[in-house]
């Protein structure tokens, strides 16, 4: 039973780094990114580039929350899985 909370951790994980993370991706490979909130405004690299770098290093920094989740899922797993076949060894 416990498994499942390590993998529903890492599939938290993987949705707060993912949600952060393709943003930041698409702004390097387009040069436009978009801010967060309900009236998100659209920056571009060339129009203002020290604001551009600091929202994308920003999307970056904010994905190491679900990096962090995803590892500590990962590793809760790894160890629920363990301790199973430990039991089951006897």
């Amino acid at each position: 039973m416990w498994v499942l909370a390590g993998i529903g951790a890492v599939l938290a994980g993987l949705f707060l780094m993912l949600r952060e993370l393709l943003p930041a991706f698409e702004a390097g490979r387009t040069g436009v990114i978009r801010s967060k909130g309900a009236a998100a405004t659209r920056i571009e690299r060339a129009a203002e580039p020290e604001r551009f770098e600091a929202m994308r290093r920003g999307r970056f920094r904010a994905a190491r929350f679900g990096i962090g989740l995803a590892a500590a899922g990962m590793l809760w797993t790894i160890l629920q899985i363990v301790g199973i076949a430990l039991h089951q060894a006897g």
